[in-house]
């Protein structure tokens, strides 16, 4: 009777338990807890990801990982309906007086939720590292790095999908009714992967908030600039603390024998954790929209801004960049067309993929902050034909 996880709140010296005294521990309900958080984190995931994506087509620079993205928040909204829907039915509830079949439902919906909601996580960083690869991933090695991680990605987190539907082996009823679970392998096999799991979703996390790092620190740029670019980028760090805190909670399974609510603490971190993924990968985005809106409403410029449509715009790097944004096949045909060798040719690719992406609308921050990188002169001189032929003096 102590599936609640606090089975005696103190009574005092008094023995009489007469009257509604034992209810507390078999009326909590943590359902309603479980939905603030999760609502809380899809709303926030849907107006960050809203805004990313009318800022990069506002620019044009809506690309595969904007796409990507918004698959992500498909999948985070659809897990947050589905626990919306296992809270109706009970999930969360300790009363043990619940009907079976209510019960049955709450825990199908529920198991639901949590893989889809692993799925939305793993998506939004499979968008993060695509959207890497298109703005950093000048180098081959770079992009086999990054690419590696894709596949490595999908595979970790699926077959922790997939533990999750077949731990009772193919007797899927007894999945969903805890009574008749004579088939079910272990928790502590879940538990024992979700280490595994949690560990390499914090690492990707903390790699990929290295990268920019390792990129932008090699360059000769304002210390203003390497700040802004690291500040944006390296929000993964923040991706990592929810994944390893969510990792931390998978123990807690075991402290409850009530399966409606031993998932409660960790369902609730999952989706902080798919939320975080998904907002920090999109903020860097975000950057050319809020300048925008900040020079319109002080009036510092004027209202018209076009991606890098102008002449100052196009002349800003020895790069195409408006060919690059024109045609989003060329963005990822390019990087590997041009083998670039030298130092100098990567910093201006990459120049050239974040002057289009994170300051777009925004050149004079550049031109203020990066001489001599930035701007590039054409020069074309014309001369009056003059004869070559030596003409010889008559004396």
């Amino acid at each position: 009777m102590s599936a609640g996880g606090s089975p005696h709140h103190g009574t005092g010296g008094n023995s009489t338990t007469i009257g509604p005294r034992p209810k507390p521990t078999s009326s909590v309900n943590f359902g309603p807890e479980l939905l603030v958080a999760v609502w809380t984190m899809s709303a926030l995931s849907i107006v960050v990801v809203a805004l990313r994506s009318v800022g990069n087509a506002k620019f044009g620079n809506f690309q595969i990982s904007d796409m990507v993205t918004l698959l992500a928040l498909t999948l985070l909204v659809i897990a947050a309906v589905l626990s919306n829907v296992a809270v109706d039915y009970g999930y969360g509830k300790t009363a043990s007086s619940l009907e079976l079949h209510h019960a049955m439902i709450s825990l199908k919906y529920s198991t639901v939720s949590q893989a889809v909601v692993t799925l939305a996580a793993t998506t939004g960083r499979l968008a993060f590292i695509i959207y890497l690869i298109e703005l950093l991933a000048a180098r081959k090695l770079h992009r086999i790095i990054l690419w590696t991680l894709v596949p490595l990605q999908v595979i970790v987190n699926v077959i922790s999908v997939f533990l999750l539907f077949f731990q009772c082996s193919t007797h899927m009823e007894e999945l969903f009714n805890p009574s008749q679970s004579s088939n079910c392998m272990s928790l502590k096999v879940q538990i024992d992967y979700a280490y595994f799991q949690g560990a390499f979703n914090s690492a990707c996390d903390l790699l990929l908030a290295a990268f920019p790092i390792y990129i932008f620190w090699r360059f000769n740029w304002n210390v203003r600039v390497k700040f802004v670019l690291v500040s944006l980028l390296s929000l993964g760090v923040v991706a990592m603390a929810a994944s390893l805190v969510k990792t931390i909670e998978y123990p807690t399974i075991m402290t409850s024998t009530n399966p409606r609510t031993n998932r409660v603490t960790l369902l609730r971190w999952m989706f902080i954790e798919a939320g975080v993924v998904l907002i920090t990968a999109s903020i860097p985005c975000l950057r050319p929209l809020i300048v925008h809106w900040i020079k319109k409403f002080i009036k510092r410029a004027p209202t018209r801004h076009r991606k890098m449509d102008n002449a100052e715009g196009t002349q800003s790097t020895t790069l195409n960049v408006s060919q690059m944004t024109q045609d989003w096949k060329k963005r990822w045909i390019m990087p590997y067309m041009q083998q670039t060798q030298s130092g100098v040719d990567l910093e201006q690719h990459i120049l050239a993929s974040i002057s289009t992406h994170i300051f777009a609308g925004d050149r004079e921050f550049l031109d203020r902050h990066v001489p001599g990188i930035v701007k590039k002169v054409e020069v074309t001189v014309v001369a009056d034909e003059i004869p070559l032929t030596e003409v010889e003096e008559h004396t």
